[in-house]
């Protein structure tokens, strides 16, 4: 089964991000271990994971990076990344900006599949635009998942925030993405202005 998710935002450095996001961890060793268990409950090896962006929480040149990439080895599933701004600030300070060694560091960590700029998917029938910056979506793909805005929006007229903070750090499954989408109809349109 594939499941969909964004803005886990790992952290072991920052504790503004359980604050920024209202999140209900008294600590950040907490907030990781308690959404990798839920994700490991919802997922097995035979699984796929798409993370769209900021698996983890790197704000800073000096942060290290790594024991909070290898937080990847102890999710049961395979996991692809596609960066988030955070993965990003970690290419561009660390890597120099270079994608393909980036990529294959995280590799080499234990990641599935990277990708830059996102991805696009075909799974059954559908046609899926995996982003994590909701600008970035493809408006003409059937269904459209993002993250990068937490809680801020849920549903926009052209797809859904996949992000922990919408799901209670859960992972989106895709039979309930197929359900977003066929309830959509019922959305009034005030929902996207």
């Amino acid at each position: 089964m594939n499941f969909f998710t964004a803005d886990s935002h790992f952290s072991l450095y920052d504790e503004y991000v359980i604050y920024r996001d209202f999140r209900p961890f008294e600590s950040l060793k907490k907030m990781n271990e308690e959404i990798i268990n839920l994700w490991n409950k919802q997922a097995g090896k035979g699984d796929m994971i798409y993370h769209l962006g900021d698996f983890i929480n790197y704000n800073y040149k000096d942060m290290d990076h790594e024991p909070l990439l290898k937080l990847v080895q102890k999710l049961n599933a395979k996991v692809v990344l596609i960066l988030g701004n955070n993965e990003k600030r970690v290419m561009s300070n660390v890597f120099n900006g270079n994608f393909e060694k980036f990529k294959e560091y995280l590799l080499s960590l234990g990641f599935f599949d990277v990708y830059e700029n996102g991805l696009n998917l075909k799974i059954g029938e559908k046609d899926f635009k995996l982003v994590h910056c909701p600008k970035d979506s493809d408006k003409t793909s059937e269904y459209n998942l993002f993250g990068h805005i937490h809680r801020c929006v849920f549903a926009k007229s052209y797809g859904f925030n996949v992000g922990v903070d919408n799901h209670n750090y859960k992972m989106f499954s895709e039979s309930e993405i197929h359900e977003l989408y066929e309830r959509r109809e019922f959305f009034d349109e005030n929902v996207y202005n």
